[in-house]
């Protein structure tokens, strides 16, 4: 998606995950020329080379909402990490871009950090870099605080990569739907969810003390927790993940988020944008808290693709940085075109896990393609 919004033309070599109800959305929208359900088994051997790599290996050894078990995860999702390594190391990619939760840098005093960042340059082909981003930080009003791997292969890297600098994020009723008036204090979570109700009955009260108005303001709730965990917040949406599967309270709508908030607070396109819905909204819900914010991906993908070489800067723009550079503080960056409009890049490049071909290298006599 991230790709296709800069106008680079994907090959899209393969997918991989376990979960079947993931699948049906990769297949409905960017269908791999091959799908592994397990990653665990597949032969790197014989899988495609890409041009690019983007992985996730599983969050929740690693996450402070977990068991914080690491690489001893009892489900085994901690040792995951060594199978994306496994394909790297076989098939060296010229770029790779891993994520995982903030979390990994702190578990067991960073022993798992530093583990896998040992992992990474013992294969001595990569320039690696990491750093945490946080979406609400590059243009959306999302707390989503992730850590982000790069590698650059070290035949092919321009030494140009830097991660990109932080911007201001679009005002956070930008990003709901229209309001249909005023709620009153009975518009609340069902009495059945005793927590939910409970907790936006009680905050509602505290900010009225406060002098706040929250049955205009949009104030964000994550509600679905005891009152101790939760909070609740104006300026950003609370961190939005696979257990909050509809999203957080808003106070000024009287009910929780829709999944179409939900979709723009992670960058990503609507149905309106192109977007197949091939699931039910509860398992739609949990992939959009469990996937990487787009506009993150989008700007590091603006630098790190010139960067090895895959697609000229010139054809690259990063609009987030240019709508903060040149409009009012809070406008939103121009929305590339819908799905079935986007123009096709003549050049091509990979990308991957989704393993994909990403367009873009330099228009030589005959153009190379790219694969991810």
């Amino acid at each position: 998606m991230a790709l296709k919004n800069l106008g680079v033309q994907v090959d899209h070599l393969f997918s991989c995950d376990v979960n079947q109800q993931v699948k049906k959305t990769i297949m409905a929208n960017f269908p791999p020329k091959v799908f592994y359900d397990d990653l665990t088994t597949r032969d790197n051997s014989k899988a495609a080379a890409a041009d690019v790599y983007v992985a996730g290996f599983p969050c929740q050894p690693f996450s402070s909402a977990g068991k914080q078990q690491g690489f001893d995860d009892e489900l085994g999702r901690g040792t995951i990490f060594f199978k994306v390594r496994a394909y790297i190391k076989a098939k060296l990619p010229k770029v790779f871009i891993l994520e995982n939760v903030s979390g990994l840098l702190r578990l067991n005093g960073g022993e798992y950090f530093a583990a896998i960042m040992r992992s990474l340059n013992a294969m001595g082909q990569y320039n690696i870099t990491w750093k945490l981003l946080n979406t609400k930080e590059h243009g959306i009003p999302q707390n989503r605080k992730r850590l982000y791997f790069v590698g650059i292969k070290k035949s092919v890297d321009k030494g140009t990569f830097s991660w990109p600098e932080p911007v201001a994020h679009r005002p956070l009723e930008n990003f709901l739907e229209r309001r249909k008036g005023r709620p009153s204090k009975t518009d609340l979570p069902p009495k059945s969810s005793t927590h939910a109700h409970a907790n936006v009955r009680e905050v509602i009260k505290i900010l009225e003390k406060k002098g706040h108005d929250p049955l205009n303001e949009p104030w964000v709730v994550d509600c679905d927790s005891t009152f101790a965990y939760m909070s609740y917040n104006k300026e950003h949406s609370l961190c939005i993940t696979t257990r909050r599967n509809k999203g957080h309270w808003i106070t000024n709508r009287g009910r929780y988020m829709t999944l179409s908030e939900m979709l723009g607070f992670q960058g990503m396109w609507k149905p309106e944008d192109g977007l197949k819905i091939a699931v039910s909204p509860q398992q739609l819900g949990k992939q959009i808290g469990n996937a990487m914010s787009c506009n993150i991906l989008e700007r590091i993908f603006v630098r790190v693709l010139p960067a090895a070489g895959l697609v000229s800067g010139r054809r690259l723009h990063d609009r987030w940085q240019a709508a903060a550079a040149t409009t009012a503080p809070g406008a939103a960056p121009s929305m590339p075109p819908k799905q079935k409009k986007r123009s096709r890049s003549t050049s091509p490049v990979k990308s991957k896990q989704g393993q994909k071909r990403v367009a873009g290298a330099p228009p030589a006599k005959a153009a190379r393609k790219g694969k991810a």
